[in-house]
């Protein structure tokens, strides 16, 4: 049976919207476009609270873990959470399709700062998803080889998420060009925030309309324009990559692993064991086909390189694979609310600072690798705090 409001068990965030000092928000938190290119979240605040502006008293938005939710462990939050992606209110649904021209005019007013420091499991309250606005909501297991050397959720063993699927740009454009698939995986680990990254194809949209046409990986140049915009700088100096060192700090079951283990880049084949039409398609018919995906389809191959040095080399270890483990929907929790948390590619190379000059043999144009400090692209009140740790 399908779980109802009132068994969906604690909340996955703050009620109401507060700020670094305690102020109550007079209005929900949220980025200008006029206010340093939109770079921090912050909200005008009741009773006088916080710092004195031209239109009255305004402070710098912070989120604090929902611990209640995240002290459970990894099955009742998975089970929470696909309650709500199942929910019969939004389940069988999807939001309007963003079209190019608003997405860009949204990006810029929208904190993409945020999408690294957020600390819960669901977007900020009235924050709007403006790429990969649709996709597909699957629960899935990932099997991880006997030989895999990484730690966390690349350990040997299989690890139960989900993952949702869809294309970063709308196909219902006027001159819309080829689809251009990614998705983002999330393992809920008990008693602390999930594992979670995104992947994209590799070829980007120069391809054709077959979702599971080519490879998928965590490093990816972004499209030219997004590059221009100049605000995935914002948060990065590796604007083409998301590291995955949190993914390998944790098991599953919360446990912190002493020293871990974790992979340069981490690349998705699919198994061709499903397949669509590549053929041009509207929103509508990429998502019925995403949502038509049988339980317990073996859909990707999981590779992984462990330094830059070894993907230059082609040097890439078989890690396992993900298969669907039951059906796959379109809901307006995915859409509206999920959130797939992104870490900078500064903290995998402050572990792992011979990846640094390694970075040299790739010739990558979009990503300065350094080991940071994060504090310079985070906002003040969680800078000062970075710099205190």
């Amino acid at each position: 049976m399908l779980a109802t409001d009132s068994s969906f068990g604690p909340p996955l965030k703050e009620i109401n919207d507060r700020t670094n000092d305690g102020c109550i928000c007079a209005r929900q938190c949220g980025a200008e476009a006029y206010e340093d290119y939109g770079r921090c979240d912050w909200c005008y605040t009741m009773n006088s609270c916080g710092t004195s502006g031209h239109k009255g008293h305004w402070d710098y938005c912070k989120q604090s873990p929902m611990q209640e939710f995240e002290n459970q462990n990894y099955q009742q939050k998975t089970e929470q959470i696909w309650a709500r992606v199942t929910d019969p209110s939004k389940v069988g649904k999807s939001v309007p399709a963003v079209l190019a021209a608003h997405t860009l005019a949204t990006l810029v007013k929208l904190s993409v700062i945020s999408t690294f420091d957020n600390q819960h499991e669901v977007l900020e309250t009235g924050r709007e998803r403006v790429i990969h606005a649709q996709g597909v909501m699957c629960q899935v297991d990932m099997k991880v080889n006997s030989n895999s050397p990484f730690t966390g959720v690349l350990q040997p063993g299989t690890q139960s998420g989900m993952m949702r699927l869809g294309s970063a740009a709308s196909l219902d454009e006027p001159f819309a060009g080829r689809i251009f698939p990614g998705f983002g995986l999330k393992f809920l680990r008990s008693g602390v925030l999930s594992a979670d990254w995104v992947s994209l194809r590799s070829a980007g949209d120069a391809e054709g309309y077959d979702f599971f046409e080519s490879a998928f990986s965590n490093h990816v140049i972004p499209q030219a324009v997004l590059v221009k915009l100049n605000k995935f700088q914002q948060a990065s100096g590796c604007i083409d990559m998301v590291g995955v060192s949190d993914a390998c700090t944790y098991t599953q079951d919360g446990k912190k692993v002493a020293n871990p283990e974790f992979p340069f880049e981490v690349i998705f084949e699919p198994t061709g064991k499903v397949n669509f039409q590549n053929e041009k398609k509207s929103n509508d018919a990429l998502l019925k086909e995403l949502s038509g995906i049988a339980d317990g389809s073996e859909i990707l191959t999981v590779y992984a390189f462990a330094s830059p040095k070894d993907k230059k080399q082609g040097n890439r270890i078989e890690l396992g694979t993900v298969t669907t483990t039951g059906s796959c929907h379109q809901s307006l929790f995915g859409d509206q609310e999920l959130f797939f948390r992104h870490q900078r590619m500064e903290e995998d190379f402050a572990q792992r600072p011979e990846w640094i000059q390694q970075m040299e043999l790739l010739g990558d144009p979009v990503c300065e690798a350094t080991p940071g400090p994060v504090s310079q692209w985070q906002c003040p009140h969680l800078a000062a705090q970075s710099m205190t740790v």
